[in-house]
């Protein structure tokens, strides 16, 4: 079965998967492209109208649930039919309709189940914050309403479930999903908020009897690359209030540039930080239906992409059948190597932010295949003697830069198949970031780099960090198979001593792994023993670059769990407020890359240890021996 894992490994990867129910046939759901229909069609809701109408100083929202046709990418695209919410008298809408009010108002939200064969769950409608979760029953025919004070200021989520259940036994196989009847709730100060953007993510899946999948993974009712394209200038203040509707998480990645998370939430409460507790990201996971407002700025032109980082939500395969045929597709976009939870960002010409005036670089990177007995494997190496029996070039070369180097890295597909390379979390002309036939600025673009072809990227390093280069085609069989390395941009002036500066890069050795021994890191099974000195600092770079899952971090002092002090992540250091000792990192999703340091204080044994919580199963460790050094 393509494209998933196994039930015990999805849970141990904590990837949430709804209610089992049997496989259908593709007739049941599948609307054929041009086909028509006598149910109403689904709008793709951008969330920019509130929903209801103030009557006696109450806003009055009236919703109903209805069958109807989605068209998740081209208008005449193939499509699903599902239920979805509607404002009575409205078409129906996916994201469900956008509830926003100041804070201070009441509501009077109504929910009438227009189904003969489903009772509803509501979640959320309800005021915020509170300490438990809350949901009301709709059965078949009935109308439920809620009325409620509209509370906190903060962006929340409802939701709306056919049944009562919306968790997988443990012994149950992930069939279906249905969280297409999620909607945000956006409660805005006195007077209003600033200008901004509410971005849903919705899900509906349903495995087949053919063992295939019906997919739709969505932002504001559109998949790749139907979704709004977001039009920009340089300098623009963007507020994006991305809500997650799902019961997935999704690790969201911005390109080229860093955004500041201002809050995070869920359907019960939202943390607005403090301004001196903002951290600066490129990559924020975000848990099964939680909310974040993000703020940025694009400082260069160009296009771009906001996407989930988990392979499997943003791959070509979720594109439903008959979306492109044999010799063309039905619309203008044919066969697109990304699908699902992408945004598009388009940068008008401006000025740029790049400051270059330190050394230039020129370097090879050789992208090579390999065979064995799974198949093939990748690697990158910077020479071009790979033996064809390799597989010891998992990761790639550390490429190492100081802040404001440049360099002008050509990329060799020695594979078989079209490749490109993005360099996750640096910021860069638009036309070098790599997202093979999109990024784009100053009249050049990334390209598909065929087997036997070549591209050079011109990197741009503004600021020291921790970085990663991987694939940005065909993810899940080319990062997993070992295309991607690290990438250190040290200050000015510093130098790299690997007897105290470590990097930890975590990767799956397939793209359906089954068992730990699926799992690398730094392309093996860790077990080394290295040895050091009481007193003397380490710094530890963990890079996450699998397909998908949460990894996290611990440290040990015979077998005791000890604290290490949190220094940055994604590149850019960490608020003072938040570089403070620990006993473990955070949950790590994909395409985060977090520094900590550490020093021993007494002889020892000391461990690291990567992998899955809980602890007793992370499976891959590095070790210390410390002495006094006399």
């Amino acid at each position: 079965m393509p494209y998933r894992l196994s039930t015990s490994l999805a849970i141990l990867l904590a990837l949430s998967f709804s209610d089992p129910v049997a496989a259908q046939d593709n007739a049941k759901w599948l609307i054929p492209a041009r086909a028509t229909s006598d149910l109403p069609l689904v709008v793709a809701n951008e969330n920019r109208m509130p929903a209801g109408l103030t009557r006696d100083g109450i806003r009055v929202i009236e919703l109903e649930v209805i069958e109807g046709d989605w068209r998740i990418e081209a208008a005449d695209g193939p499509g699903l039919r599902v239920r979805a919410v509607a404002e009575q008298g409205a078409p129906p809408s996916i994201p469900a309709p956008l509830v926003r009010v100041e804070t201070g108002t009441r509501l009077r939200v109504s929910v009438r189940n227009t189904l003969s064969d489903s009772t509803l769950t509501v979640f959320g409608l309800h005021t915020h914050p509170v300490a438990a979760p809350d949901s009301f029953s709709v059965l078949p025919g009935q109308t439920v309403t809620a009325e409620f004070e509209a509370g906190d200021p903060g962006t929340y989520l409802y939701r709306i479930k056919e049944g009562t259940h919306y968790f997988i036994p443990a012994d149950s196989s992930p069939t279906t999903d249905r969280d297409q009847m999620t909607g945000a709730i956006v409660v805005d100060p006195p007077g209003g908020s600033a200008p901004d953007r509410v971005l849903v993510m919705n899900i509906w899946s349903q495995a087949t009897s053919d063992s295939t999948f019906l997919d739709a993974f969505t932002i504001n009712g559109k998949s790749w690359p139907h979704t709004e394209l977001m039009k920009m200038s340089v300098g623009d203040d963007a507020r994006w209030r991305v809500v997650n509707g799902t019961n997935r998480g999704h690790p969201m990645h911005l390109h080229g540039f860093y955004f500041q998370v201002q809050s995070r939430g869920t359907a019960l409460a939202d943390d607005l930080y403090r301004e001196e507790d903002r951290r600066l990201v490129v990559t924020e996971p975000m848990n099964r239906f939680t909310t974040m407002l993000m703020d940025w700025s694009p400082t260069r032109p160009g296009t771009w992409v906001f996407h989930c980082h988990i392979s499997f939500h943003v791959s070509p395969e979720l594109r439903l059948p008959g979306a492109a045929g044999p010799g063309g597709a039905i619309h203008d976009h044919d066969q697109p190597h990304m699908a699902g939870l992408v945004l598009g960002i388009e940068v008008a010409p401006g000025p740029t932010d790049i400051v270059s005036n330190g050394t230039n670089h020129e370097l090879d990177l050789i992208a090579n295949e390999y065979g064995d007995q799974n198949g093939h494997r990748y690697g990158f190496t910077s020479t071009p003697d790979a033996r064809p029996d390799s597989t010891a070039d998992t990761p790639g070369p550390l490429l190492l830069f100081h802040r404001f180097d440049t360099a002008d890295v050509t990329v060799r597909n020695r594979t078989t198949r079209p490749s490109g390379v993005h360099w996750h979390g640096l910021e860069l002309d638009a036309w070098a970031d790599g997202v093979p036939g999109w990024s784009a600025s100053d009249g050049k673009m990334s390209p598909v780099i065929q087997p036997g072809g070549e591209f050079t990227y011109h990197l741009s390093m503004i600021r020291a960090g921790t970085f990663i280069y991987h694939a940005h085609m065909e993810d899940i069989y080319q990062i997993s198979g070992g295309l991607y390395g690290p990438l250190v941009v040290l200050p000015e002036g510093e130098t790299f001593d690997p007897e105290t500066d470590h990097i930890q890069i975590f990767g799956w050795k397939t793209p359906e792994p089954a068992s730990m021994a699926d799992f690398e890191l730094n392309g093996g099974s860790g077990g080394e023993v290295r040895t050091t000195t009481v007193g003397t600092k380490h710094r530890i770079r963990v890079i996450h670059i699998a397909p998908a899952g949460n990894i996290s971090a611990w440290m040990f002092k015979d077998g005791e769990p000890i604290a290490f002090s949190l220094l940055a992540k994604d590149g850019a250091d960490l608020p003072t407020s938040q570089q403070v000792p620990v006993t473990s990192l955070a949950f790590m999703g994909v395409g985060e890359t977090a520094d900590f340091t550490w020093t021993p204080d007494a002889p020892g044994r000391y461990e690291l240890r990567i992998g899955f919580a809980p602890v007793e199963q992370a499976g891959f460790s590095q070790f210390w021996e410390v002495t006094t050094g006399r």
